[in-house]
């Protein structure tokens, strides 16, 4: 594939991981969904690691860049509809998005701080998986499935199999068909 072809499927996953914040922001706004801030912000913190380490890999992903605007835009919106809680998934993923800042500074390795980044987004996952499994019903599936789309697009997207490159659409892939496997495919088999 060509190197201009992947950057379309590229700046595309970037597209589509923004749309798929759409949906979660209205339910925001208009009171049908209580984010929590606490969770919202670590996320948004963990993927902006990622992010800031890709760069410094010289790795790109679009759907990174629009994952990050989604997660502070809904960070911000969880600060004023939200209800602040803080459990020991939080306190876990913190402390892994930290230990990668520090193994990053003292060994100047930004892929250490994506890995840790990437580790941290899937320990912070696990909450939203269960919950997905609980109730499917209190997601939304067109978002996920608007997602999982993007995920698709990146992994075609993905310039150089490499940790740097792969590693975060591989990560959000693994959580996102999860999640369209609980949120989207489950309900349909039940009834």
């Amino acid at each position: 594939m060509t190197s201009l072809k992947k950057e379309h499927l590229n700046t595309t996953s970037g597209v589509l991981s923004s749309a798929a914040f759409l949906p979660y922001i209205w339910a925001i706004i208009h009171h049908q969904t209580v984010p929590s801030p606490v969770s919202w912000a670590i996320w948004a913190s963990v993927d902006t690691l990622a992010l800031i380490a890709m760069r410094k890999e010289k790795a790109t992903s679009g759907q990174l860049t629009g994952t990050v605007a989604g997660a502070w835009i809904i960070a911000v919106l969880a600060l004023i509809f939200g209800k602040p809680s803080m459990g020991f998934i939080e306190w876990i993923t913190i402390a892994i998005a930290a230990q990668g800042i520090v193994l990053w500074q003292m060994k100047g390795d930004a892929l250490l701080g994506l890995i840790c980044a990437q580790i941290a987004t899937l320990v912070g996952g696990v909450p939203t998986i269960i919950d997905g499994y609980r109730n499917p019903a209190q997601e939304d599936p067109f978002a996920w499935s608007v997602w999982f789309l993007s995920c698709i697009f990146a992994l075609f997207a993905i310039k150089k199999w490499n940790l740097a490159n792969a590693l975060q659409p591989l990560v959000f892939i693994a959580i996102e068909t999860a999640m369209v496997a609980l949120v989207v495919i489950r309900p349909h088999l039940l009834s």
